[in-house]
């Protein structure tokens, strides 16, 4: 592993050359000062980037008027919908479905039995979240409004506190991160296989440029 930086990070998500990151550091008087910089995998170097390059990456071309509406766009996981629309959702489960001109088509509370989901990746018209408290991730039917399936949770031992999900052709990758690993699930026959193990909890998983990256307490890193 290679890690790229040691620092604290509040937010991260891919672009086509790399990753982008958001810091947000609290300042002498209270206020809160957010930065926003990239990592290019080809040349190896971190720079900073505009805060519209990072809502488009994270939102897609309607992230405009999806900003506008959240407000606290930094702190929420996105999904990009097929058609342009996008999927939003926070760690207390309050989630939110935009439409490919930034509408919002619905916003409610996910839950599951009573624990909110957090993180999202997106499987045409279902959704994947994780759900720590449950120890448990789930598939969500966006047209249906309902949880139709859930892997772990009960007395499986599946997972301990799975908090970060992603979806790379046909597999789910769920950051377990008191396991420190990362687990796959095969969407094709719903086996669970572990991944990645790590020394510390990991938090966070995506694929970009050709690279692996995981979101470790220490910092982030290329696998």
């Amino acid at each position: 592993m290679k890690q790229i930086l040691k620092i604290h990070i509040t937010d991260i998500v891919p672009f086509s050359r790399g990753v982008l990151f958001v810091r947000q550091e609290k300042m002498q008087n209270g206020d809160s000062k957010v930065s926003f910089f990239g990592y290019d995998a080809a040349e190896e170097q971190i720079a900073p980037i505009t805060k519209n390059a990072y809502l488009l990456n994270k939102f897609g071309a309607a992230f405009k008027p999806i900003a506008s509406q959240l407000g606290d766009y930094v702190s929420c996981d996105a999904g990009k919908l097929p058609g342009g629309g996008a999927v939003v959702i926070y760690t207390t489960g309050e989630t939110g479905i935009f439409t490919e001109k930034g509408e919002l088509h619905w916003t409610g509370d996910l839950f599951y039995h009573d624990a909110p989901a957090r993180d999202v990746a997106v499987e045409e018209r279902h959704i994947w979240c994780a759900v720590p408290d449950m120890r448990a991730v789930i598939r969500y039917s966006l047209s249906a409004n309902k949880v139709v399936m859930r892997i772990g949770g009960g007395t499986t031992g599946t997972f301990s506190r799975p908090v970060a999900v992603a979806k790379y052709g046909d597999t789910l990758y769920v950051c377990d991160r008191d396991n420190r690993e990362i687990k796959t699930i095969s969407l094709n026959d719903f086996t669970v296989r572990e991944y990645r193990r790590f020394e510390e909890p990991v938090h966070k998983y995506l694929r970009s440029a050709g690279q692996e990256f995981a979101v470790l307490n220490s910092g982030v890193y290329i696998l």
